[in-house]
């Protein structure tokens, strides 16, 4: 969002008194975003978001290993939602790629990438049927390869997601034509495949979410923020999400999607914070908690949480090019991220 707190400032100005762009200034947090190449170069080994990954032969596209409970899992959408998780498990289809990213240019960032590998490529899938219904380990897959560039070869797409994206055109065309919408764009995306869009990492400073963990560390700002007024909209909470898009609208907000990706930094919730599903998944063996059941255990999931970091966020409209719900978080723990322990890795789902 801003390089450097200098250009935050002049920013600020046009919609905040001097105390309060202070208190903003205060809370900027480091993170890493993308940036579209203007020539759109992909070459072996380079950062990207959608198309598909470039693998050594010895690396096989991954397919998702379903947990105990999938029958369950399988129980929480709507009837159609759950019939199509039955026949894409049925179907053993791979995961849908959402990115890689090259850790030598990462590291050309400094500290904010301290935590990060130095070599190879981080690999990111996840499976957008399921994915959104449960949360666990299974339901993404983050792959370290460390193979030298020269071993790599571009993977095509399977062609089993090759004909399940088929289909799901063919549905969307049908829905377009029965109800009078204009054809989706050819770049546009399904759940199963995205287009490929070259990338170049760059470090940016960010405010924190108001649901985000991170806004703890700053009382300022939380108080700031918790201040009533009669319009939300002229509030300065109101206000501070309007003007740093921490909540937004896909399909009327298609222009501002990408700023939501980010590699590390703070995560920006659709709900709550991200890293709670998190700790759910991984202390309490994925259950669907009810309210009920989130109330009792609150403070305890809070305290855990703080323990997790994002390693990667991804706007489901923008990966896909098309309108789209949702935003899906990779999450790790600070220890196994320092370990580069990337099987423990659990992506969440939120949408709003």
């Amino acid at each position: 969002m801003f390089d450097t707190p200098d250009l935050a400032r002049v920013f600020l100005a046009e919609h905040f008194s001097p105390p309060q762009i202070e208190i903003v200034i205060e809370a900027l947090e480091p993170g890493i975003q993308f940036r579209p190449l203007p020539d759109g170069a992909l070459t072996p080994g380079s950062t990207r978001i959608g198309g598909t990954p470039d693998l050594p032969t010895s690396l096989e596209w991954p397919v998702p290993e379903f947990p105990a409970n999938i029958a369950e899992i399988t129980t929480r959408g709507s009837p159609e939602a759950n019939e199509e998780m039955k026949q894409h498990i049925a179907l053993r289809l791979p995961y849908a790629f959402f990115a890689q990213v090259d850790l030598s240019e990462a590291k050309t960032l400094g500290n904010i990438a301290d935590d990060l590998p130095g070599d190879g490529r981080l690999l990111f899938f996840y499976d957008l049927i399921i994915g959104p219904y449960g949360t666990g380990t299974w339901s993404g897959r983050v792959i370290w390869d460390r193979s030298p560039v020269e071993m790599l070869e571009h993977r095509p797409l399977p062609e089993t997601l090759e004909k399940a994206s088929g289909e799901r055109r063919a549905f969307y065309a049908e829905l377009d034509k029965q109800y009078g919408n204009g054809a989706r764009s050819p770049d546009a995306g399904t759940p199963y495949e995205a287009r490929a869009r070259a990338m170049q990492l760059s470090t940016t400073l960010r405010p924190p979410a108001a649901e985000a963990i991170e806004i703890e560390l700053y009382p300022a700002l939380k108080s700031e923020l918790a201040k009533p007024g009669v319009n939300y909209e002229e509030t300065f909470s109101g206000c501070y999400e309007e003007v740093f898009g921490l909540h937004f609208d896909p399909y009327y907000d298609a222009a501002n999607r990408g700023h939501r990706n980010q590699l590390l930094g703070g995560p920006l919730p659709e709900q709550s914070d991200p890293r709670y599903d998190a700790v759910v998944a991984a202390e309490y063996g994925g259950r669907h908690f009810s309210p009920e059941e989130w109330d009792l255990h609150a403070a305890e999931i809070a305290e855990k949480a703080k323990a997790w970091r994002l390693l990667l966020q991804i706007d489901v409209a923008d990966w896909m090019q098309d309108n789209a719900e949702g935003t899906v978080y990779f999450l790790i723990r600070a220890d196994d991220l320092r370990e580069h322990r990337f099987d423990r890795v659990i992506p969440v789902y939120q949408q709003t």
